[in-house]
């Protein structure tokens, strides 16, 4: 379609200097000025109809992979949107981009978040209860009120924010990144981070090496 366009607007070029160098022929009659006239506008909105066409053709192909990128998987999923109070609940969303989201009470109960980006996300009250979150980032996001129990939160990445969640029972965090000062805060905090992960087996002070 690229190609095509750019030929149709080498043709109107040729064409628009060809008319200008010759002008209209003369010699000829009234009738015969008017039909030649006629013709050149034709052959202008010929052209210039194509160029269109194309360019409409052309934007359609460029687009297209986009939006079936964004229903099908990988890249910027759900970034930057305003998802709150919404329910994300026991589905698949491993690997998505959910960078800055509005997040608000959403739940994302028992949902696959394996990879998953929160950066810098507001997730005050959302629930992420018994959530397979391995490896997924939660780095300079809000987290008030949010509910990780029962979640799998081995190997992933939080900030200081990560004390002010409700809770982290049943939590499994084995290998998950904190901020040095952190980890002794979470685990003087009085009821909350106990219990055993139900999937893992783990037990939640264990796994953040509680003493």
């Amino acid at each position: 379609s690229v190609v095509v366009l750019a030929s149709s607007s080498i043709d109107a070029f040729s064409f628009m200097r060809k008319e200008v160098q010759y002008g209209p022929s003369t010699g000829t009659t009234g009738l015969e000025k008017n039909q030649e006239q006629h013709h050149l506008h034709q052959q202008r909105s010929n052209i210039f109809g194509k160029d269109v066409a194309s360019f409409v053709l052309a934007s359609q192909i460029l687009v297209a992979p986009l939006i079936a990128n964004a229903v099908s998987g990988g890249g910027l999923d759900f970034a930057g949107l305003d998802i709150s109070g919404q329910d994300f609940s026991r589905s698949n969303y491993k690997g998505k981009d959910f960078t800055q989201v509005l997040s608000k009470a959403t739940t994302y109960a028992k949902s696959n978040l394996q990879g998953c980006r929160f950066y810098k996300a507001y997730l005050v009250n959302a629930d992420f209860t018994g959530a397979d979150a391995r490896g997924a980032s939660f780095e300079d996001t809000s987290m008030d009120g949010a509910i990780l129990k029962d979640a799998n939160l081995s190997g992933a990445y939080f900030s200081a924010s990560l004390l002010d969640a409700a809770t982290l029972e049943n939590a499994d965090l084995s290998d998950a990144s904190l901020p040095p000062k952190l980890l002794g805060r979470i685990c003087e905090k009085e009821n909350f981070a106990f219990g055993t992960n139900p999937a893992t087996g783990i037990d939640t002070r264990d796994s953040l090496m509680c003493p």
